[in-house]
């Protein structure tokens, strides 16, 4: 088990000014156009205001009229660390959201808006929880994260929580069994989140389909690297977290993304849109013709899952016929004497549907 010194902390009042938006913050990296700033950027009031306008789309209304109503409870401190780019200023690692609800406040009660007084005062007192210099002050920050948004009350999306995941394993060297104790998941969610974080990325490496490979693909991937059939046909290797079948990856990467616009149509979409198409793979997979069709760009997938579900009905008659075959022998005396004329009807029937087919049989 890796070990890690935990960073100390401290209960601290700081002006709302002084408290900087995270603009890599993970609830904000599952959107399309998330680009990463670099730390040195941060207080630049472009990157601020950038970082207010994205957050704000992340359910601030409802936290404003929380506060403007109960009050900024002291119990939700934010937490913060020492900004080293500019003195004075403090990064908020957790309540980045709770920033923004306040800075909204107050430009509101700064344009007119009546504001209880209780909440213009937390403007210049905010309850922090400051964590000072002298530990390994990103792991304090990520485990937090992991605490409160992946096993906690208030749950990010999947893509967020494997990315959080994969941090702690690859950035901190945290074992994905430690991950699991301290983030309150299963060691098997922990590694299937953590597979399906690093097949996105390895698509994201890739120099054909880098630029299509966003974070809305997570949960493709997520159920890709759960389904056996789909990894048996991918190569998935588990020592190296990819797929190795070099032609199935690139046909995969072809379903799962959109088919560019020409001069004669517009651009299609993925042919792999949902993780229940992915799941259908299990039974397109096995049968070869279903296969090829799901490899045909032109056609839809419910075609290729219609044919893979005719081609399994057709089978399935041997199935019902012993099934038959087994009821019938299992019909006791007494039942027998109790048999009604439909009873009869129905047993002089399959009589003759199988004499029908006993008709084609050829002579041998």
């Amino acid at each position: 088990m890796t070990v890690k010194m935990e960073a100390p902390v401290e209960a601290k009042e700081l002006a709302l000014d002084s408290l900087l938006l995270d603009p890599n913050n993970y609830r904000l990296q599952d959107n399309e156009t998330f680009h990463s700033v670099a730390a040195d950027r941060y207080h630049l009031d472009r990157v601020q205001k950038g970082t207010l306008e994205r957050l704000q789309t992340e359910g601030i209304k409802e936290l404003r009229d929380s506060i403007v109503s109960n009050g900024f409870l002291p119990i939700e401190r934010i937490v913060v660390v020492p900004y080293e780019h500019d003195d004075g200023r403090y990064l908020v690692i957790e309540g980045n959201r709770r920033v923004a609800a306040l800075r909204q406040i107050r430009r509101e009660h700064e344009a007119g808006i009546d504001i209880p007084q209780h909440v213009v005062d937390v403007f210049d007192k905010v309850p922090c929880i400051l964590v000072r210099d002298g530990g390994d002050v990103a792991y304090f920050k990520e485990t937090l994260m992991g605490v409160r948004h992946v096993g906690g009350i208030q749950q990010w999306g999947g893509y967020q929580r494997a990315k959080l995941i994969a941090d702690l394993r690859d950035r901190h060297n945290v074992d994905l069994s430690e991950v699991a104790q301290k983030l309150g998941l299963t060691a098997n969610e922990v590694n299937r989140r953590y597979r399906a974080f690093k097949a996105l990325e390895q698509m994201q490496k890739d120099d054909e389909f880098s630029d299509l490979a966003t974070a809305k693909l997570y949960p493709i991937f997520h159920e890709a690297v759960s389904v056996p059939l789909v990894r048996d046909w991918l190569a998935w290797d588990p020592d190296t977290y990819t797929f190795t079948n070099a032609e199935a990856r690139e046909n995969f990467y072809r379903l799962i993304t959109p088919k560019p616009a020409t001069e004669l149509e517009p651009e299609r979409p993925p042919k792999i849109g949902t993780y229940s198409d992915v799941r259908n793979l299990r039974e397109i997979l096995v049968n070869p013709d279903a296969k090829a069709d799901l490899l045909d760009l032109e056609r839809s997938i419910s075609d290729a899952l219609s044919i893979a579900r005719t081609k399994a009905k057709s089978r399935r008659w041997r199935v019902e016929v012993t099934d038959a075959n087994t009821a019938l022998n299992n019909i006791g005396a007494l039942e027998l004497k109790n048999f009604s004329e439909q009873d009869w009807i129905l047993i002089n029937e399959l009589i003759e549907t199988s004499q029908q087919i006993l008709a084609f049989k050829p002579n041998t």
